[in-house]
């Protein structure tokens, strides 16, 4: 039997020790970025994606403040409240209207094959004689997840929450006329 012994210093001791606390550590991040990446849309991750904006939308309360921090203005009772299923498989329509979540921050993805609350309000102060627009919200967990702006009238159009930059410009024009 051969035994082998060597001497070190603590010096040499305690930079072993944090080499190996910075391994850990690394690897403790990737095995939590990866299992957070496909984790379910309840986690904290899904949910926090999007912090340049309150998301909170447990009340009506709290629907209506969404919307207004974009300059929306709605009536306070939704013109629909149903649950839906965000389908497993995107087709076509529906990669486009991820491609407008996408633009606030959101991302459907996360929520394929998952219900969630689709609530629809009537906007009230959309530029210029649009009819008939309404805000859509879609909400997991008390969190908005994704939605739009959209109008079903003779204007048919659908946006993300942000005002278009030519309806910007036409609110500009209005204001300086008054």
């Amino acid at each position: 039997m051969v035994i082998k012994t060597f001497k070190t210093s603590r010096a040499e001791l305690a930079i072993m020790l944090l080499g190996l606390l910075c391994f850990l550590a690394t690897l403790w991040y990737i095995i939590s970025s990866s299992v957070s990446g496909g984790a379910s849309p309840t986690s904290a991750n899904s949910v926090n994606q999007v912090t340049q904006f309150l998301v909170n939308a447990q009340t009506s309360d709290d629907r209506t403040k969404f919307l207004s921090q974009f300059g929306w203005e709605i009536e306070p009772d939704p013109l629909d409240v149903r649950e839906i299923t965000i389908p497993a498989q995107f087709d076509e329509m529906y990669t486009s209207y991820n491609d407008i979540q996408k633009v606030m921050g959101f991302d459907l993805e996360q929520y394929k094959g998952c219900r969630v609350k689709k609530w629809e309000y009537a906007v009230t102060n959309y530029p210029g004689n649009v009819r008939h627009v309404k805000a859509t919200l879609l909400i997991s967990d008390g969190k908005v997840v994704g939605g739009d702006i959209s109008s079903g009238g003779e204007e048919r159009f659908m946006h993300s929450f942000l005002l278009p930059a030519e309806k910007v410009s036409d609110v500009k024009e209005s204001a300086d006329k008054v």
